[in-house]
């Protein structure tokens, strides 16, 4: 189709420009993209677009983004809700600026890495993030911060103690949870990790002593939760492709999943009334993984921490064992996920594309029947 100098076509599919146009500010002929993005016509352009599209007249970058780019910063901080543009204003900004590291810690809907993990990575000339080149990661284990703070901090550390030893800008990118005062202690907890040059955000933020850049949205397409659920199946797949069975040993899996000693099951089985594969002790957790499925009263779990003189009791099944998610390590580096598929007595088989790994970090969740479920774990 025949695109008129001044005008953007917000496309995602198979993308084929023929004349001088910006995708998110970069020059880039030819792309495919699963995320719609906007392409400016700096001139009159054919552009051949397989897949969903729209035209709407003028720019739609902001003004402020453009602003953004010219600004003196070497560490950059977006803040904003759900579908607000963070992603899109990140891509801009590395591509415009020759290349950016970015440091991706949306664990919902991660574009550098899987959902459950954040990131960081080099971007230049890209569509959206994905492109980016990977470094190094973070697995959360959780698709949402809400509960689980702790742990995602103890990954933002991380990933920042390596990626600010690197000469260059960096473009920190976090999740659209916003509302609650949990939400920003968990963002002034990142911010004060981090200490950003400028705070760059999309909807009326107090941070407290930190300056705020405001910034538009933009031209947006909201995603439902329903849509946002399908795209992180679509990634989880896209992250299994190519995968094959691994027979993994339990010592090579990291926390306390299997740390506790086992125990004669017995008396748990007469207890509940439902087959137990086994039982383990921990310090201050009792594990009980049964075969299937079933209610429990809580009047029972209280009386087995009594009994037990245990502060928790995690009861799963074998059949919520069977999918769930797993982050795999060489070293301090991070690979990429896993699923379980079956539960030996002192090992486990997982499908996964990695095969160089030698730690295991258990998620929290598992996905099966083309949904995630959530699960409670030591």
């Amino acid at each position: 189709m025949r695109v008129e100098k001044g005008k953007t076509v917000i496309a995602k599919g198979k993308v084929r420009i023929e004349g001088k146009a910006e995708v998110c500010g970069a020059s880039i002929p030819e792309f495919f993209t699963e995320k719609f993005v906007p392409i400016y016509c700096l001139e009159d352009s054919e552009i051949y677009v397989e897949g969903d599209y729209r035209i709407v007249e003028g720019c739609t970058i902001p003004e402020s983004w453009k602003k953004l780019a010219k600004m003196d910063w070497e560490v950059l901080f977006l803040y904003g809700g759900v579908d607000t543009g963070k992603s899109t204003l990140a891509t801009f900004l590395a591509n415009k600026l020759g290349g950016c590291y970015i440091l991706d810690l949306d664990i919902g809907q991660s574009e550098l890495l899987h959902p459950g993990a954040m990131g960081y990575g080099f971007a230049k000339n890209c569509v959206n993030l994905s492109q980016a080149e990977y470094i190094n990661g973070y697995f959360a284990g959780v698709i949402s911060p809400m509960g689980r703070e702790v742990k995602c901090i103890r990954g933002v550390a991380r990933l920042w103690k390596e990626l600010r030893k690197l000469e260059g800008r960096k473009i920190v990118n976090t999740t659209g949870w916003v509302r609650g005062k949990r939400a920003l202690d968990y963002k002034l907890a990142k911010l004060e990790i981090i200490n950003p040059d400028i705070v760059a955000a999309f909807d009326d933020a107090d941070l407290e002593n930190w300056s705020v850049y405001r910034v538009e949205s933009g031209e947006v397409v909201e995603r439902s939760r329903e849509e946002r659920a399908r795209i992180r199946m679509e990634k989880y797949r896209k992250e299994l492709e190519g995968s094959k069975p691994v027979l993994v040993d339990r010592s090579k899996v990291s926390g306390r999943f299997f740390n506790g000693k086992r125990i004669i099951k017995d008396f748990m089985e007469e207890v509940l009334g439902v087959s137990i594969r086994e039982v383990r002790r921990g310090d201050d957790f009792l594990l009980i993984i049964t075969e299937r499925r079933f209610e429990v009263n809580n009047s029972i779990i209280e009386s087995l921490k009594t009994l037990y003189e245990v502060e928790d009791i995690y009861i799963v099944s074998e059949d919520e064992i069977k999918g769930l998610v797993v982050g795999l390590y060489s070293g301090n580096r991070y690979l990429g996920l896993g699923v379980v598929r079956e539960l030996g007595e002192n090992e486990f088989l997982i499908e996964t594309r990695h095969t160089d790994f030698d730690k295991i970090v258990l998620g929290e969740f598992g996905i099966g029947q083309e949904k995630e479920y959530m699960l409670r774990l030591p």
